[in-house]
């Protein structure tokens, strides 16, 4: 990957609905080249998909919260396949440390996840307990990963 390549991903980053003309004008290259480039970054897995970035309070998803779950050993195929499908589970990581899971859920309100927890995420296969944690406000939400990577490869290079 090369400087061409990651101007690209950071102006699609920003911006993934722009014209492969205004695209390849803001890298220095011509269209066809600058679409041969972004061809092969989906080809290769860079970029994954587009999509749009939605407000959650527009669709009543005013509550985000993170949930560390521990689970029973051996149930680990059956929890994961069951927070795949569950859809107010937006993420789930596998963490080391006190938890087995973090898990990213949304909800209307405080009553709402009292009721995800009580009544879905309980139920899950495998947990033995969990504990959440309300975020208040997000800082920081949504950052650019190309400039994740090159603060990654500067750090590499010192």
């Amino acid at each position: 990957m090369d400087s061409f390549d990651l101007a690209i991903l950071r102006l699609l980053e920003a911006d993934g609905r722009q014209s492969y003309v205004g695209l390849a004008e803001q890298v220095g290259l011509s269209k066809t080249p600058c679409w041969a480039r972004v061809q092969a970054l989906e080809k290769a897995g860079v970029i994954r998909g587009y999509r749009a970035l939605l407000d959650p309070p527009s669709l009543g998803l005013g509550l985000n919260a993170f949930v560390q779950v521990s689970i029973e050993f051996g149930a680990h195929d059956a929890f994961e396949a069951a927070a795949l499908a569950h859809p107010a589970i937006l993420e789930c990581y596998t963490t080391a440390g006190d938890a087995d899971y973090l898990l990213r859920v949304m909800t209307s309100d405080v009553g709402q996840l009292d009721t995800l927890l009580r009544e879905d995420l309980c139920r899950l296969p495998g947990v033995r307990r969990f504990t959440s944690t309300i975020c208040l406000k997000p800082i920081k939400d949504g950052a650019p990963l190309t400039a994740t990577a090159e603060f990654t490869r500067q750090a590499e290079r010192r």
